[in-house]
């Protein structure tokens, strides 16, 4: 199992209450939000109903008002045609009782002015009445019309009639003179007859005159009806009344409380939205919450710190800083820095007395000292006289001149102090080489990433020789931990595979070996472990590739498993389970009592010694009474619980590791856990993230083969740019080579003085 060194889990108990606090906060937060919306949607809801109810309200109004308005223009409208058509009707009638009058006919005149009091009343009531009376004055017209006809047959008859009795007259003159009286009656009866006949004529015309003035009156009505019509809408746009304009205002209103309302309603079902999700969101935090602080303690235990593996551990009474009454160190001494004087005078004529003008004379300085730090890239121009003999001896050369400068690349104007720089930046600091380049333009010196980049397979000669030399350290140690990381190898793609590597690491006491290689398997941990030394014991985790290794026939290597990755297995087993937290807790304290009593024993351990002493043997009775009673205590607990239980893979995993568990009691100088090897694979790790990995294998090889030369290095107090600088000007002096001598670059080696050459300074 890898473990990424860039991750704290599980959670120290500060950072858990703090992100239980947050959790609490944020579910009373969300809370209080989904209370106020619930409080704005009936808010909203009693709004929509007074609104609904106005709306209603206001509706029955405008119809009100609608009704009137339509009522006035009507009666309006009846009035104006009332007025007309009795101004116009009392003329006519007035003509007509006039005419009447004159033709002596005093029941069609009672007639003509009952039936023009009746038309009259009608046109006041309704248009309807006044077209049925239109009619019935035509059926009266044709009445007469009829009666004319009668009338003037009768005349005929009596002309005949008369004519008969003028003939007679000429026979009988005596029936003349005894019927001349009623002669002149029916004489006089006949131009009666005859002047009502003519009277009667012109009153059917007058009749026919009057429908037609009638029809004219209509057709004028309706004229004067849409001109009306015409002046109400011009008057309605042009000057509106108090009332049209309040119901202008009412419609206004109601229109926009339609729109509000349908506003309303869209943000109420968006508030309801809102609600259900934050309603389905509150149950999830709220379950999140529940593992959270059923989790929350089991958590806390596993960062390593104050509360590590070894728990709680008793404070010390000594406070942090400088004690009362010790002495101080004073300031730092830095004799190697290198001194530039600088000497700054007052101005000439603050030199001169201000009175009487003499100068003044020097009187001893004042010496300050300030540290100045100075990077920039400068060019070395190397000139090289040449010498010519004078004399004619065959044997001496004719031209001398000193050799040239040492270069580490032939072709090449950069010198050994830049390429110890880039590598510098770029494996011991895990720049990514982008910005390398970059920073080195900003000293003076452009050079581009891909020259940098291209360097990798020039450089890979220089440094195999040390890091041959690392692995073979290494597999001379005692103890030696393992552990592996993700890495990623771009010219991996390109053959259709994943770019997906793996950066595997081997920790000694005094070494750190790297190795890059797309697999994970068993062969790739025997290429790291394979040759070491007869006994030797690799603190690793479960992992199965190192399992592997110890099934290679002689026993050379011994397995010890981490204790770190068993206490993880109780803590991911109980995490989110309410039910497992004081059985987490107890696992982890019985986990803890064995780091205390192994440090205990580890106090009174002498390594040079054969036999230890009676304190270091009460340790490790005590260490061994405690395990053994773990590891019974796992038997009881695993045969008690079900098939299928949760806390069952730990304690089967804890049993079934249990003697690669306590390796550590037999051999006191292994470790309990690796945490050697994941805190060297931290660097790494930060480096694979800047640059995300390497480009091609060329590159992951010499990557490793830097990582693993300055992560050596740097236990040893070594300064890695000072070694960098000596190790490339060595090379350089040897035509671009690596020496074949060693010894005095590897720390193990080194002598004193050399170590105190190549380390930090101060």
């Amino acid at each position: 199992m890898v473990e990424r060194p860039d991750i704290r889990w599980p959670l120290p108990p500060e950072t858990s209450s703090c992100r239980e606090s947050d959790w609490r906060s944020l579910f009373k937060r969300e809370r209080a939000r989904a209370e106020s919306a619930e409080a704005r949607c009936e808010e909203l809801r009693w709004a929509e109903v007074d609104s609904r109810a106005r709306a209603g309200s206001l509706k029955w109004q405008l119809d009100a008002c609608r009704s009137k308005l339509k009522a006035a223009v009507e009666e309006t409208k009846e009035v104006g045609r009332a007025a007309q058509d009795t101004l116009s009707l009392q003329a006519e009638v007035a003509r007509l009782e006039k005419r009447l009058s004159e033709a002596g006919v005093e029941s069609v005149k009672g007639r003509a002015v009952a039936s023009a009091s009746r038309e009259a009343g009608r046109l006041r009531k309704a248009l309807q009445e006044r077209k049925e009376t239109i009619e019935s004055l035509r059926a009266e017209r044709g009445g007469l019309r009829k009666e004319a006809v009668r009338l003037n047959r009768e005349v005929s008859r009596l002309e005949n009639r008369l004519d008969r009795e003028a003939q007679a007259s000429e026979t009988d003159k005596e029936t003349i003179g005894s019927q001349g009286r009623e002669v002149i009656r029916l004489h006089a009866e006949w131009r009666r007859l005859r002047d009502q006949a003519e009277a009667v004529k012109s009153l059917s015309g007058e009749v026919y005159r009057l429908g037609v003035a009638l029809e004219v009156a209509g057709s004028a009505k309706e004229r004067l009806k849409a001109r009306l019509l015409r002046a109400s809408e011009a008057a309605w746009s042009r000057s509106p009344s108090r009332e049209d304009a309040e119901l202008r205002k009412a419609l206004g209103r109601l229109g926009r409380q339609k729109t509000a309302l349908r506003s309303l309603s869209r943000e109420n079902a968006r508030l309801r939205k809102a609600v259900n999700a934050s309603q389905s969101r509150n149950e999830t935090l709220e379950a999140q919450l529940a593992k959270l602080r059923a989790s929350g303690a089991v958590l806390s235990k596993a960062l390593f710190g104050r509360r590590s593996e070894q728990q709680e551990r008793p404070r010390s009474e000594r406070r942090r800083g400088r004690q009362p009454g010790a002495a101080g160190h004073g300031r730092t001494l830095r004799p190697a820095l290198e001194e530039r004087t600088e000497e700054r005078n007052p101005p000439a004529e603050a030199c001169v007395c201000g009175r009487c003008g003499r100068p003044y004379v020097a009187n001893g300085a004042e010496v300050s000292t300030i540290v100045e730090i100075e990077v920039s890239a400068h060019k070395r121009v190397i000139r090289r006289p040449r010498w010519r003999r004078r004399c004619d001896c065959a044997s001496s050369p004719t031209e001398v001149s000193a050799p040239p400068a040492p270069r580490l690349f032939a072709g090449t104007p950069c010198g050994t102090s830049v390429w110890a720089r880039f590598l510098f930046e770029r494996y011991a600091c895990f720049r990514p080489l982008r910005r390398v380049a970059s920073w080195l333009s900003g000293q003076g010196l452009p050079i581009s990433p891909g020259t940098l980049g291209d360097s990798a397979r020039r450089f890979a000669p220089l440094f195999e020789p040390v890091a041959e030399a690392i692995l073979a350290r290494q597999n001379e140690a005692a103890v030696r931990h393992g552990d592996e990381t993700t890495w990623r190898v771009q010219s991996l793609r390109e053959e259709s595979r994943s770019s997906r590597a793996w950066l595997w690491t081997s920790v000694s006491e005094d070494a750190v070996y790297f190795h890059i290689d797309p697999s994970r398997g068993a062969e790739v941990a025997r290429k790291l472990f394979g040759t070491a030394g007869l006994h030797t014991v690799i603190v690793c985790d479960r992992y199965s590739a190192y399992k592997k290794m110890a099934r290679i026939p002689g026993g050379l290597v011994t397995l010890a498993w981490c204790w770190s990755h068993m206490r993880r297995d109780f803590i991911h087993c109980a995490a989110g389970e309410v039910r497992l937290t004081r059985w987490c807790r107890r696992w982890i304290e019985r986990i803890a009592l064995i780091y205390r009593l192994n440090e205990a024993r580890l106090a009174h351990y002498d390594p040079g010694r054969d036999r230890q002493s009676a304190a270091f043997d009460a340790a490790q009775a005590a260490l061994k009474k405690a395990l053994d009673g773990l590891f019974a205590e796992a038997e009881r607990e695993l045969a008690s619980l079900p098939a299928k239980a949760r806390e069952g893979k730990a304690l089967r995993s804890l049993l079934n590791h249990r003697e690669g568990l306590s390796v550590f009691v037999d051999r006191p100088q292994t470790p309990m856990d690796n945490n050697a090897a994941e805190r060297a694979l931290r660097g790494p790790v930060i480096g694979r993230r800047l640059s995300f990995g390497s480009d091609s294998e060329t590159g992951a090889r010499f990557t490793a083969m830097m990582y693993s030369v300055l992560g050596t290095l740097a236990p040893g107090g070594i300064d890695p740019l000072r070694w960098l600088e000596a190790w490339l000007a060595a090379c350089a002096e040897r035509g671009g080579r690596a020496p074949v001598d060693l010894s005095p670059w590897l720390p193990w080696s080194m002598g004193a003085e050399r170590r105190r050459a190549l380390m930090a300074p101060g």
